[in-house]
């Protein structure tokens, strides 16, 4: 174990190249800066691969110091990085598919003026996201969780100040400057929202401790399963720890930032928005297994959260016209299938739909990142089609990534949807029917996104033109991927071994299903079939027309019409508070400015005495002097009289 490259390489790499490329970016002229950032991912992922290659069956554990020692609170305050079968699956994630997104970028963005500064942030996202999945314990947990939503603002927010800000049109600089204002909203947005799951996750940890006295992850779960601690506390810290997911992944009702953080770079959305950060939830709720394993309601209310999150994302993905919101509903649902199977203890299942989605979703957002460019920044699927033809390359591998989402044997998404719905069949029947319908509802809209995009004939005004080679080769291994990663987890019934859960079951606990082959059969075909039926649908809804109308087609584009209610429940309210306590706060400051303006008055008689003079002091004490013993004379008068 000794010759093993140490654990902290993971995030160290990335964080080196953070720190050089903010500090001394003049070093790195061009595209360098680029090219070192996407070097450090790499190497990240090589520790990876070798730390996984050579893991044991028990967990490495490597300390890295104690903090705040105290004999006295005995407690374990220590920090180090745990890696296991679930860390090592998703440190390979985080390194591998950040590493062919980072190379991505650098055809991507490599016009940017901010081209250095854009790796720095990645770099910085990428060591921040190892902590998390690494940390031994909550706290540390919390300072990757905390990295990765301020790597997340930063990225939304990358064009705050548009980009043609200083264009000489008046048209397109005015165009920039609402853009400008559309992605600074949408970053505060991201960070307020997460602030109020971050909170949860505090709260979790606070009562965490007073019922165990540790966050040790390791230590905690060793001490839950003897522990005699009432079980409303148990589940009052998986609900606060719930809160926490829920922000950072965006479910109900913390879900409406996640499809206006498509402000950001296309790489953006695939890496952050896609493929990692919003999985955190779903990790920490599969890292915390032995928390939920023994709060039955509060894993219920993951698993309803997922459910209906999942059905909210679908609905709300149906009649979308931008390009990349269609695939930001699309992640919002997948995420609430993955919260959907670790809520009913399918911990398997939801890490590895965690694992497809990774490679499917990032494929899609980097062919629609392809497509934007090709049609100089249009995100408007109504102008497009037709694109078969002009860019041969990205439709191909875009027809995998449609055909993973949508659940089509033999890509990937089938494996790892099926399982779930296998899952839900098993313990919750109303649970189950939402997974079908949504699957069915994916496949509809995954469609419709294919076929006003690819198929038909071109209907803008642009020039479209194949993507170059530095951005073919991610999309190829991503397809690639999307493609065969099911075969990982082939189930017992059609004759597989299921590999990967015997993998991640040796750190999380494996759901057992006692469903006869007969069943499992059937529910397939039925999952396949929602695939095949949605797919069609979408290929005659787009023979009739582009978008649907309507009131069910406006309850779609609106998103369901969440944001509006929040602003008319919460902020509106809010500004209405904020605007009465500015009043009084303006009233109440030329109050005590007036009082302020009349003190000064006498006061500045005062100021007459402070001259800075030696002489004027040695008068003012005489002076004094004088007046005191005059006092005293005449006091000792009068009392003689």
């Amino acid at each position: 174990m000794e010759s093993l490259p140490a654990l902290y390489l993971l995030p160290l790499l990335p964080l080196l190249g953070f720190t050089a490329l903010m500090v001394l970016p003049r070093l790195f002229p061009g595209k360098s800066g680029g090219w070192l950032a996407t070097g450090l991912v790499g190497a990240a992922f090589v520790v990876a691969v070798i730390r996984y290659l050579n893991q044991g069956a028990a967990p490495a554990h490597e300390l890295l110091w104690t903090w705040l020692p105290n004999m006295a609170l005995n407690a374990n305050l220590s920090v180090g990085f745990w890696f296991d079968q679930l860390s090592a699956l998703m440190a390979l994630i985080i390194t591998g598919v950040g590493f062919l997104i980072h190379l991505y970028s650098i055809s991507y963005m490599g016009h940017d003026p901010k081209f250095t500064r854009f790796f720095a942030f990645l770099n910085f996202f990428v060591a921040m996201m190892l902590i998390l999945v690494l940390a031994d314990s909550y706290p540390l947990m919390f300072v990757g969780w905390e990295g990765v939503g301020m790597a997340s603002y930063l990225l939304i927010g990358f064009w705050f100040n548009g980009r043609n800000s200083e264009a000489s049109d008046a048209q397109v600089r005015a165009a920039s400057d609402a853009e400008a204002v559309s992605n600074s909203n949408a970053a505060r947005k991201a960070f307020i929202m997460n602030r109020i799951g971050d909170l949860g996750f505090m709260l979790g940890m606070f009562l965490l401790f007073k019922l165990y006295g540790t966050l040790s992850i390791p230590e905690l779960a060793e001490r839950v399963e003897g522990a005699q601690v009432a079980q409303a506390g148990i589940e009052l810290a998986c609900l606060f720890l719930l809160v926490g997911a829920v922000g950072k992944s965006g479910q109900l009702p913390l879900t409406t930032w996640l499809p206006d953080a498509m402000a950001g770079p296309t790489p953006v959305s695939a890496l952050i928005h896609a493929a990692t950060m919003v999985t955190a939830g779903v990790y920490l709720v599969a890292r915390s297994h032995f928390l939920y394993d023994l709060a039955p309601n509060a894993s219920t209310w993951v698993a309803w959260a997922g459910g209906l999150t999942a059905l909210y994302g679908a609905l709300s993905a149906l009649n979308q016209t931008d390009i990349k919101k269609i695939l930001a509903y699309s992640t919002v649902s997948q995420l609430g299938y993955m919260f959907l199977a670790v809520g009913l203890h399918a911990y398997s299942a939801g890490v590895f739909h965690l694992l497809t989605h990774a490679f499917f979703k990032a494929l899609l957002f980097l062919a629609a990142g392809a497509v934007i460019h090709a049609l100089h920044e249009e995100q408007d699927v109504r102008k497009m089609g037709g694109l078969h033809k002009f860019m041969p390359f990205t439709h191909l591998v875009s027809v995998a990534g449609v055909l993973a989402i949508a659940g089509i044997p033999i890509w990937s998404g089938f494996f790892s949807k099926d399982a779930i719905l296998a899952a839900a069949y098993e313990q919750n029947t109303a649970l189950y029917l939402i997974g079908l319908g949504v699957a069915l509802l994916t496949a509809f809209y995954m469609g419709r996104w294919y076929f006003l995009v690819w198929r038909g004939a071109y209907r803008g005004h642009g020039h479209p033109h194949e993507a170059d080679t530095l951005t073919k080769i991610p999309l190829g291994v991503l397809a690639a991927l999307a493609t065969l990663a099911g075969f990982l987890n082939i189930p017992t019934f059609l004759g597989g071994k299921h590999a990967f859960d015997d993998y991640i079951g040796r750190a999380v606990p494996l759901h057992a299903h006692e469903i006869p082959a007969s069943t499992e059969w059937m529910l397939t075909v039925f999952a396949v079939l929602a695939g095949v039926i949605g797919l069609g649908w979408a290929f005659l809804a787009h023979r009739r027309s582009a978008l649907a109308t309507g009131p069910l087609g406006e309850l779609s584009r609106n998103s369901l019409y969440l944001d509006a209610l929040y602003d008319n429940v919460v902020s509106a309210p809010s500004r209405a508070v904020a605007g009465a306590l500015d009043t009084v706060d303006r009233g109440t400051d030329s109050a005590l400015n007036g009082v302020a303006r009349n003190a000064s008055g006498p006061g500045g008689l005062f100021t007459l005495w402070q001259s800075g003079f030696v002489r004027a002091y040695a008068v003012s004490m005489l002076l004094g002097t004088a007046g005191i013993i005059g006092y005293w004379a005449l006091k000792t008068i009068g009392s003689g009289a």
